[in-house]
């Protein structure tokens, strides 16, 4: 393919927007429905971009594709400037009062659940204008490349370009039902290292240790995890039937626990908690409907942690 100079004002942004939504979906057919567009037109567009560029930008197989070297390079100059220009754009088109469009959150599976989720409904209620997409995951998202807005995240994020706010500390809480308790009867920390753990899925089965601290005194215990799970839902709906003990976050156990449907037990020993971070991308210009939103939810979720 020979390869030639490109004027600015030769390309159509139609088409570097489409090679953008097929580079972030992966796929021809996930790319077509996004786009609501037959996958013979997003092929034509890429096919035509390549011919004005007078660059391959992907490598097609029957089934798939692959960004060649320069498409690599394209989507990663070219996602950050197309982020841009659409927050341009709402700014210029919106009124600077109006509170509207689309907000896209990622959250841990819990907090969203928990937490994030009665939030939203409020803040919807409040701003009718507005739309919310949460992306309920534990996995950990590019927020450029998949066009998050907001997210919220638990542990310190490894991004050094993203801006990130601390909201608090997420404390755990060592727990077991009123049943499981009178059943065993701990008395001595040693004690659980006898008893079922069901733990999230950073424990590796069959033999793990729990480091806690009480004061400057610190224990290490050893533990054997019989259930392991990446969802702290599940394991709190374990506990509950009394499946084992847990080391659970405390905004997921806080309302049973007033209750007495479950039992805090040492809670002189502590496991050291870890931060509650808001991030955003960063951007020269907040749209104002992003920014309405973090003043909504940061004191909403404070009092949690």
């Amino acid at each position: 393919m020979q390869q030639r100079y490109v004027m600015l004002d030769e390309l159509d942004l139609n088409k570097l927007r489409i090679f953008r939504e097929l580079a972030v979906a992966k796929s021809f057919t996930k790319a077509a429905q996004n786009l609501k567009q037959p996958k013979s037109r997003i092929s034509r567009t890429i096919s035509s971009l390549e011919k004005e560029m007078g660059v391959q930008l992907i490598y097609r197989t029957t089934r798939s594709f692959e960004l060649t070297h320069s498409g690599q390079l394209l989507y990663n100059q070219l996602s950050p400037l197309l982020n841009e220009l659409k927050t341009s754009l709402e700014m210029v088109v919106s009124d600077t009062n109006e509170v509207a469009g689309m907000i896209k959150i990622t959250a841990p599976e819990d907090v969203a659940a928990e937490l994030l989720g009665p939030i939203c409904q409020e803040f919807l209620e409040l701003y009718p204008k507005t739309q919310i997409k949460i992306h309920a995951s534990n996995v950990i998202v590019d927020m450029v490349k998949d066009q998050i807005d907001v997210a919220v995240r638990i542990g310190k994020a490894k991004d050094s370009t993203l801006i990130q706010k601390k909201i608090g500390t997420v404390d755990m809480e060592l727990v077991m039902s009123p049943e499981l308790y009178q059943k065993h009867l701990p008395r001595r920390l040693e004690d659980l290292e006898k008893m079922n753990l069901i733990t999230y899925e950073d424990f590796k089965l069959p033999h793990s240790s729990v480091k806690v601290t009480k004061g400057k005194e610190t224990k290490t215990l050893k533990v054997k995890p019989h259930l392991t799970s990446n969802n702290f839902l599940l394991i709190k709906h374990m506990v509950l039937k009394g499946g084992g003990f847990a080391l659970i976050p405390s905004f997921l156990v806080k309302d049973h626990i007033m209750k007495g449907e479950l039992i805090t037990v040492f809670k002189e020993w502590k496991l050291e908690g870890k931060p509650l971070q808001i991030l955003i991308p960063h951007q020269k210009e907040v749209p104002i409907r992003i920014r309405k939103f973090l003043d909504f939810l940061t004191p909403r979720l404070t009092p949690y942690f």
